[in-house]
């Protein structure tokens, strides 16, 4: 334990010194966190899907990687966070964000939804392509990515950029906030 010399008068006291280091920032960033950040909507996830064994196996990560994400210590890259999502049926909004529904819709109600709206892109999962969303989204991730310094490889830019258009289409809206998000997980 540290100790600070104090002085009251003519006499000195020493007294316990707290010093704010890597510890403190850790403890801060776990109460974040486990307050209702990206680890405790993973660990609801992970109460539906089962243990941190089995869905580690599912994506294809090790299951060291899935219980630091579980902790707060990291959070997995853009790829694996679809995988993720992939795998439990979960929407990515919501698991990086805490915002919208949970679920993904059910297959009936996605085909519902195809005969009820215009005709699909040949080529796209998401229907008819929003381009003028596409570009949003597009120029949104250069500017995070430009703003965060980052230089990211050709994969990794297209597997942000439709994680990001996800997100834009679910809401009908770009979010710059979530896609600072998404950059940070690309690093």
């Amino acid at each position: 334990m540290l100790l600070a010399a104090r002085s009251i008068g003519t006499t000195f006291v020493l007294q316990p010194l707290t010093l704010r280091g890597s510890a403190d920032v850790n403890t801060g960033r776990r109460e974040r966190q486990e307050a209702g950040g990206f680890a405790t909507r993973l660990r609801q996830v992970l109460k539906a899907h089962g243990s941190a064994s089995s869905l580690a196996k599912a994506i294809a990560r090790s299951e060291g990687a899935v219980r630091k994400w579980l902790r707060g210590e990291s959070e997995p890259n853009v790829t694996d966070l679809r995988m993720l999502c992939d795998v439990t049926q979960t929407r990515i909004e919501w698991l990086v964000t805490g915002e919208g529904p949970r679920e993904l819709p059910s297959a009936a109600d996605t085909a519902a939804k195809a005969r009820d709206s215009a005709p699909h892109h040949r080529h796209s999962p998401h229907g008819k392509l929003d381009l003028s969303l596409l570009e949003a989204v597009m120029a949104a991730a250069d500017e995070q990515l430009h703003a965060a310094g980052f230089d990211v490889s050709a994969g990794k830019r297209s597997a942000l950029i439709a994680a990001a258009y996800d997100l834009a289409r679910e809401r009908n809206a770009v979010d710059a906030e979530a896609i600072a998000r998404l950059v940070r997980l690309a690093r």
